[in-house]
C-alpha cells in the first residue's frame, strides 16, 4: 500500500498492512533545514513547493503538510501585521479585533486577494500534483477557537469567555467562515481530500471541559460538517491535556484526533478506539529533539503497543516538531513502523 492509502484506511478505523507514521505540521523544521526563511519561501510558490517535496523525500512521513508555520497569515490577510522571528514561525504582531464593531468590519473577500494566501494555495496544488498519488497532501491552519483567539488575542478571548460569551461565539462563527473561505478554492478544484487544523487554544491547559463544550466544540462541529459535506475529511490536533474531553472531541466527527504527549495513549485508545482514528503521541521535545535514535525507537514502540492493535491509529509526535530535531531521529521515528 502507498503511504496515502495506509493513512486513509486508518481514518476509516481500518487496519492497513502497516501502521501509518507521520509528523504533524513540520513547517519550522522544513524551513530551517532548507537554509531559507519563511518569507523568502512563501514569496515563490514553486520554490516553496520544491522545498516541501524534497523534505517529503527526506523524511518519508506518510502525510505531507503545506502551509505549516503560515497559520497567522490568515489574520494578516484581514489587516494584521506579521512579526518575523529569527527562528520559528512568523507571529501576528498584535490582535486585530478590539470590539464587535471591528469584527463586523473585517472583509472575507480580502483573503482571496492576499498574495501569501494565494501562494500557499498554489504551492499546495503543485505539491499535490507532484507527489499526491504517493503521499497524503494536506494544508494546515488554526482551528476555529484558536483562530478566534488569534484575531482577538488569547488573553482578551479568555476574559470574554466570562464577561462576554456571546461575543466569543460570534468570533468563533466568523472564524469558521474564514477557514472555509481559505480552503474553498482547494476543495472546489479537487486538490484536497483532507485538511489539517490545530486548535491549541481549545486545550485543557487553557479552558475547562464546560468551556470547551460551550465555545470551542460548536465551531469544530460546524467546520467539520461543512468539510464533510464537500467530501473532505479533517485531521484535528489539540495541544495540551485533553484527557477529560476525549469523547467531546470525538463528537466533532473529525476523521482523526492527534493527541498531545500529555494524554495517556492507552486510555485514549480504550475510550475512542471505535469512534475516531487517533494519532500520537511521542514527545516532540524530550524524545524527538533531545533523545537518541534508540530513545525515539523505544518511545515509538511504546506508542505502537498502546494503540496500534485493531487499527484506526497513526504514529505521530505529540505536537509539531521543533526546527532543531535531528534528521536521524525523525527517520528512526518514521521507520519504526516499517
Amino acid at each position: 500500500m502507498k503511504p496515502k492509502e495506509v493513512v486513509l484506511e486508518a481514518f476509516e478505523l481500518g487496519e492497513p498492512e502497516r501502521v501509518p507514521a507521520a509528523i504533524f505540521g513540520g513547517g519550522m523544521w522544513t524551513v530551517h533545514s532548507s537554509g531559507s526563511t519563511f518569507m523568502d519561501l512563501i514569496a515563490d510558490p514553486e520554490k516553496y513547493a520544491r522545498v516541501v517535496i524534497s523534505t517529503a523525500d527526506k523524511l518519508r512521513s506518510d502525510i505531507v503538510y503545506v502551509g505549516s508555520g503560515y497559520n497567522n497569515f490568515l489574520a494578516a490577510a484581514l489587516g494584521g501585521e506579521i512579526k518575523i522571528r529569527s527562528i520559528g514561525a512568523p507571529d501576528l504582531a498584535a490582535p486585530i479585533v478590539g470590539s464587535p464593531e471591528e469584527l463586523h468590519s473585517l472583509d472575507l473577500d480580502s483573503v482571496d486577494s492576499d498574495a501569501v494566501i494565494n501562494n500557499i494555495r498554489e504551492a499546495t496544488r503543485i505539491v499535490e500534483d507532484k507527489i499526491g498519488e504517493e503521499y497524503l497532501v494536506t494544508t494546515t491552519c488554526w482551528g476555529p477557537f484558536t483562530k478566534a483567539a488569534n484575531l482577538r488575542g488569547v488573553e482578551a478571548l479568555m476574559r470574554d469567555v466570562f464577561k462576554n460569551p456571546d461575543f466569543v461565539r460570534e468570533m468563533v462563527d466568523f472564524s469558521v467562515k474564514l477557514l472555509q473561505r481559505f480552503y474553498e478554492p482547494l476543495i472546489e478544484d479537487g486538490t484536497l481530500e483532507v485538511i489539517s487544523v490545530a486548535d491549541p487554544t481549545a486545550s485543557g491547559d487553557l479552558i475547562s471541559k464546560k468551556q470547551f463544550v460551550d465555545f470551542a466544540l460548536p465551531g469544530l462541529v460546524k467546520f467539520v460538517k461543512a468539510m464533510k459535506k464537500q467530501g473532505v475529511q479533517t485531521l484535528l490536533h489539540i495541544c495540551g491535556n485533553t484527557s477529560d474531553k476525549l469523547h467531546e472531541v470525538a463528537s466533532s466527527k473529525a476523521a482523526c484526533f492527534s493527541l498531545d504527549h500529555k494524554v495517556d495513549l492507552s486510555t485514549a485508545k480504550q475510550e475512542l478506539g471505535e469512534k475516531i482514528c487517533i494519532a500520537g503521541n511521542v514527545n516532540p521535545v524530550v524524545v524527538l529533539n533531545n533523545g537518541t535514535p534508540e530513545d525515539v525507537r523505544r518511545a515509538s514502540r511504546e506508542c505502537l503497543e498502546a494503540a496500534a492493535e485493531g487499527g484506526g491509529y497513526i504514529l505521530m509526535p505529540g505536537c509539531d516538531i521543533p526546527p532543531t530535531v535531528p534528521l536521524e531521529n525523525i527517520r528512526a521515528f518514521v521507520d519504526s513502523v516499517r
